[in-house]
């Protein structure tokens, strides 16, 4: 698929909550039901995979940007389903996305990711290492 082609297309991931994915599992004190890094988690997830139908030889994506509202909780062992759309396709993807457990919508957001060539940002960020 050429990345043009992305324009417009919707990808779908879905998940069980797990005890694991809490808030409470991240930071102690908070309540015991699905935590917003594991929302960004599957955003960012269902996003990657969307973009990654288009990747080129030694190509994946990168987020970029992550705008997010996370308005209701959702309890440990029910589904949460993450759809995201396409909405600009250039030098950055910039999609939309809307996340939904069994009982409604959980969260929305905007997210943005750029191709990059999987070794060089691997060999970027070991430099680091070695300043």
């Amino acid at each position: 698929m050429e990345k043009e082609q992305l324009l417009g297309t919707t990808f779908t991931c879905e998940q069980v909550v797990t005890e694991d994915m809490t808030a409470a599992s991240a930071v102690e004190g908070t309540p015991n039901v699905f935590g917003t890094p594991m929302l960004v988690a599957l955003a960012e997830k269902t996003c990657f995979l969307c973009m990654d139908q288009a990747s080129g030889e030694g190509e994946a994506s990168v987020g970029v940007s992550l705008e997010i509202m996370h308005t209701s909780p959702t309890p440990v062992g029910m589904k949460v389903t993450c759809t995201a759309k396409v909405e600009k396709v250039g030098k950055m993807v910039e999609f939309s996305f809307e996340a939904v457990d069994e009982a409604g919508v959980i969260g929305t957001g905007k997210h943005v990711r750029a191709y990059v060539q999987k070794a060089a940002i691997e060999a970027k960020a070991a430099k680091k290492l070695n300043k």
